[in-house]
């Protein structure tokens, strides 16, 4: 049996030389021979064997005084004496220098080979040990998916990595990096798409950064980089360069379809800064910066963003109203209102859009403008109110069709619940909790600007509605950039202009055109229009004329709470003049 270890035999003898390595090849691929203690020290040093045969006896340097030396260079070093030396002296010091084994001549070719054997399985098991001890190191300091650095040692790194730098008098860049649509990518192609994904962006991460710099994933699709020694903070560019280059190429994925996908990976990053005129930081405070940076980076749709301390104290308040909002939620302090919209021509109201509102216990009755800005790039939160939301209208839509009020009612889609792959269950399962409701007199509006900016995915939800037989109207109109096509795709049933365009246009000619333009739109496409923002009685006339159909707005009646909604039924009149 023929191992990968090697020996290193020193012998003076050319004779016994010769006999004992026709012994020794049994076992060795690379034998190391040495005439005497000297040279056996020189080749030790050289070679590194992992086993040293020696006699005692030899000239210029003896071999227990070369032991002496071999183990201050190595202490666990092997070693093997053989020698015509018997006395118990010597056996005694060659078991104070930590000799293995201990072999007497002449050759005794059996004997030889026990101690041979013995010592290689002791090397086999120590090696076995030490493979399993540098796995579980490995996997106690790196991800297991992609191979990188995990949380805890990219944190003893970095800490090693400022005091290097700090004493080189040179810059540190820690990078917070976020994946963009990870989770829709997961809910589309699967998370076996999902997990490749991950292992291209480490790459692309490593590939992009140097061999010091430190780079690690903390789970889900959150990464985390380290760059020293930059002479300046603007010398992180090139890197982010870098980085954004090895995303342009798209993932190549087949499904267990065979069908082929070409996967898009975006990212957003935040990056600050520490030098040694800062002090020595709190890692986590360092890496908290880097992440409020990345969030800010993809609220404002921006590639990377780098800490700003000035916006310190605006990102706590949006973390204490978060946490405000989520609280109100299981509280119960959100309510929803409901506005009138009317037919023009006969006066009828036709439907109640509804609005949320937050009863807040400190601040009064808060208006969507005065929350919901603070949740739209937390999709736990939005996702959240969005559900308790839809759950709010049809509950309330049974319970006015059990006291005998019949009537249509409209509510806003997020941009989170358009892409949510979890939103028609949601809402189908909300249909099953409320049966009375029917689908055909609810209507789901989404902004336009929404719409447009994820197409696919929210024709995808938005025919889903239409299946489940809800109408969808697009919102806002007007302020997006919406053409004959993209209008086209979506198959809605009605447009409601924005009240900026209808409330200025008596007052400004391009507002009126606005108007006119999008009512002739959806006339095109047979879609009913309701006019927003009717603020004045003259506004009806025109917007008859105009051909538009339906109005909504302040002229008509405020939002209102359901038990006014129905004070207000009971006492309006469609011959009245609206005030």
């Amino acid at each position: 049996m023929i191992t990968n270890f090697s020996i290193l035999y020193i012998e003076d003898d050319n004779l016994t030389q010769r006999i004992v390595v026709s012994v020794l090849e049994r076992y060795f691929s690379q034998i190391y021979i040495a005439k005497d203690g000297l040279d056996g020290l020189e080749r030790y040093d050289e070679l590194n064997p992992d086993i040293v045969l020696t006699d005692i006896s030899m000239p210029y340097l003896n071999g227990m005084d070369m032991i002496k030396e071999i183990k201050k260079i190595n202490p666990k070093q092997r070693v093997i004496l053989f020698t015509s030396y018997s006395e118990l002296d010597y056996f005694q010091s060659a078991i104070d220098m930590g000799v293995n084994k201990y072999i007497l001549k002449p050759l005794d070719t059996q004997k030889m080979l026990l101690a041979l054997e013995d010592v290689l399985k002791g090397l086999i098991k120590e090696g076995k040990e030490a493979q399993y001890r540098k796995k579980l190191e490995f996997v106690s300091q790196h991800d297991e998916l992609t191979g990188l650095l995990n949380r805890g040692h990219f944190f003893f790194l970095l800490e090693k990595l400022l005091h290097q730098s700090d004493r080189a008098e040179k810059v540190v860049a820690v990078l917070a990096l976020d994946l963009n649509k990870f989770k829709e990518i997961n809910d589309t192609y699967g998370h076996e798409a999902g997990d490749l994904v991950l292992k291209r962006v480490a790459k692309n991460l490593l590939n992009a950064t140097r061999k010091g710099d430190i780079v690690a994933r903390f789970g889900g699709d959150e990464f985390a980089i380290a760059i020293g020694f930059l002479k300046q903070n603007n010398k992180v560019l090139a890197f982010l360069e870098r980085i954004s280059n090895s995303f342009e190429i798209p993932l190549n994925y087949v499904d267990s379809d065979g069908i082929k996908h070409s996967i898009e990976i975006a990212c957003s990053i935040g990056i600050t800064f520490h030098s040694i005129d800062d002090g020595f930081p709190n890692l986590e405070t360092l890496l908290k910066e880097a992440d409020r940076a990345m969030y800010s980076a993809k609220a404002l749709n921006l590639a990377y963003s780098f800490f700003n301390a000035k916006e310190e104290s605006t990102f706590k308040i949006k973390m204490k109203k978060r946490h405000e909002i989520k609280k109100g939620i299981s509280r119960g302090e959100f309510i929803l209102y409901y506005q009138p919209i009317v037919e023009i021509e006969t006066r009828e109201i036709v439907s109640y859009e509804s609005l949320i509102r937050w009863e807040h216990p400190r601040d009064g009755l808060l208006l969507p403008n005065d929350f919901l800005h603070y949740i739209l790039d937390d999709i736990e939160v939005i996702t959240a109110l969005g559900s308790w939301i839809v759950e709010a209208l049809f509950r309330q839509y049974s319970q006015w069709l059990e006291e005998g009020f019949e009537t249509k009612l409209s509510i806003n889609l997020s941009y989170n619940e358009l892409l949510s792959p979890e939103f028609i269950d949601i809402v189908k399962s909300l249909l099953a909790k409320y049966p009375t409701v029917q689908a055909k007199e609810i209507t789901f509006e989404v902004s336009e600007k929404v719409a447009l900016e994820e197409i696919a995915l929210g024709e995808r939800t938005l025919n889903q509605l239409k299946e489940l037989g809800f109408k969808v109207a697009l919102d806002n109109f007007g302020t997006g950039v919406s053409t004959l096509a993209t209008i086209k795709c979506f198959n809605i049933d009605s447009i409601k202009i924005d009240k900026s365009f209808v409330m200025g246009m008596m007052d400004n000619a391009e507002n009126y055109s606005i108007v006119d333009a999008s009512i002739k739109l959806a006339k095109a496409f047979g879609h009913t229009v309701v006019a927003q923002g009717v603020e004045r009685k003259e506004d009806f006339s025109i917007l008859l004329k105009l051909g538009c159909k339906q109005a909504q707005g302040f002229a008509i009646a405020k939002p209102m709470t359901a038990l006014d909604v129905i004070t207000f039924k009971e006492g309006y009149s469609p011959s009245k003049s609206f005030k």
